[in-house]
């Protein structure tokens, strides 16, 4: 369904033969709408955008977790590729290092983290603002041989 010209509001119905779509009007930074139904004088409900509330101010920074003064440096890097969800495989082949080192790593952090699975260790990483969510570790360019 489009939005069409109404000479008193615009309403969203089916575009009729003659009518012409209505490009949506900027709004001033910091503004959103909402849309919500209005009943027309014939009873049939139409949407009609109301002002919504300011948004809330973005969350304080985290402060930086406890835990990570207790882990090392490749601990850390192997944590933010587990929060991605790579496998130990996987891990490996970005950082260059066995698989059997990477599978030492996770059981280190495991253990000092007091985690059961890598999956608690996501939930850590997550939660402390460790890895953010949209924020990918982006692996260093490979040479080509």
């Amino acid at each position: 369904m489009t939005a069409m010209a109404h000479p008193r509001r615009t309403r969203l119905e089916p575009p009729m033969p003659g009518s012409r779509p209505v490009a949506p009007r900027a709004l001033p930074p910091g503004r959103r709408v909402q849309l919500r139904s209005v009943p027309l004088p014939s009873g049939r409900p139409t949407a009609a955008a109301a002002p919504m509330p300011a948004p809330t101010p973005a969350p304080m920074p985290m402060a930086r977790p406890g835990w990570l003064d207790h882990i090392s440096r490749r601990e850390a890097e192997v944590l933010r590729y587990v929060a991605r969800g790579l496998s130990n495989a996987e891990i490996g082949a970005e950082l260059f290092i066995s698989l059997p080192t990477v599978k030492s790593h996770v059981a280190r952090l495991l253990a000092k983290l007091g985690a059961r699975d890598r999956v608690q260790l996501v939930v850590m990483a997550y939660e402390s603002g460790f890895v953010l969510p949209g924020h990918l570790v982006r692996a260093p360019a490979r040479p080509v041989a």
